[in-house]
């Protein structure tokens, strides 16, 4: 089968690999349609996050089974699923207390980086990380159910009221989600994007979005009552220290992008004196259900795909999604916010 494979630093491959088989009576073979371009997969290629040589990337993928292992009984030849990469050991401290998305030995399953991921033509996987797709869902919604479990997971985790205020720092595929999420939860989404493009597509999510160096204090004031914004969610990796100057008392930071190189400094008093709570959390096992139920309520959530393009001609959705060549790193405009790579 074709797959899209880690060999190295910065390089992926296209290449014919050996199909895989069910190897348990609990696991579900699917032919996969296609799966999203996560901001995980963007950094794999660009090297600032690794994976194990030879695997096979991509996690947000949708498909149909076409065999099932003998004990499986939720699902059938035919029927259109959804993977769930989120999957842990099961045995640790951790799993036992059910806080599955603490597992201790999490490196070894993620989907996409340490075991093989689904931008390819078929997958296997245990049935317990398999969910049906209703049959009114499109394909596109069914992709974006994975990166909507990761942004429920946090909202939830920060008790989103609906008179909140909430910042988005960053308007690319899980920015314009915790935006999309937002509108449904509070009371003012404001956005920021440095990008024209993306900027343009947020604008018909929030109420407000900014070029950062236009959001100032004095516009904060203008659109939010004179008060701070009660929420901020850095969606780049490397704004925290702008949601410190921008967070009111009793307000919460929430990290979402990932940027290893990125540090902050923050002053210990200002946080006790002023009751700012960070709020980490991350994708949940459990909440892929919750994303599925709540999808029904967004239909707009389809129109977060805003490309498709074919598996084989990865670099091209690569290069219009990261802004530039990821070989050459000339600069390129970016045409879209989230990518489906199709088989």
């Amino acid at each position: 089968m074709k797959a899209l494979v880690y060999q190295d630093l910065k390089q992926v491959t296209y290449q014919e690999i050996e199909e895989p088989t069910i190897q348990k009576p609990n696991q579900v073979k699917i032919k996969i349609y296609g799966s999203g371009i996560c901001g995980t997969d963007l950094n794999i290629v660009k090297g600032k996050v690794p994976a194990n040589k030879g695997t096979i990337i991509g996690h947000e993928g949708v498909g149909t089974v076409v065999e099932v292992g003998e004990e499986v009984r939720g699902f059938k030849i035919g029927d259109r699923v959804l993977v769930d990469p989120t999957q842990s050991c099961g045995t640790c401290s951790y799993c036992r207390e059910g806080l599955f998305i603490y597992c201790e030995n999490f490196d070894d399953y993620q989907v996409g980086m340490t075991t093989h991921g689904t931008f390819a033509e078929y997958f296997v996987g245990d049935e317990k990380y398999i969910y049906a797709i209703p049959d009114s869902m499109s394909w596109e919604t069914a992709m974006m159910i994975e990166p909507l479990g990761c942004v429920l997971q946090t909202f939830m985790k920060a008790g989103t009221k609906p008179s909140d205020s909430v910042l988005v720092l960053g308007s690319g595929a899980i920015g314009s989600l915790c935006q999309l999420v937002s509108k449904r939860l509070a009371r003012l989404t404001v956005g920021t994007e440095v990008d024209p493009y993306r900027k343009e597509f947020a604008s018909g999510i929030a109420d407000h979005v900014f070029y950062p160096q236009d959001l100032t204090l004095d516009k904060v004031y203008e659109i939010n009552n004179n008060k701070k914004f009660d929420i901020v969610v850095d969606a780049v990796g490397n704004q925290l220290h702008v949601g410190f100057e921008l967070i009111a008392k009793g307000g919460k930071i929430i990290p979402m992008g990932y940027d290893d190189s990125y540090e902050v400094t923050f002053k210990s008093t200002a946080v006790i004196n002023d009751g700012i709570s960070i709020i980490g959390a991350v994708a949940n096992h459990s909440m892929i259900s919750t994303a599925l139920k709540f999808a029904q309520s967004i239909p707009e959530l389809e129109q977060m795909v805003t490309a498709k393009e074919l598996l084989s001609d990865y670099e091209q959705a690569f290069n219009g999604t990261i802004g530039y060549d990821m070989h050459t790193g000339e600069k390129l405009p970016m045409n879209s916010v989230k990518t489906a790579l199709i088989l």
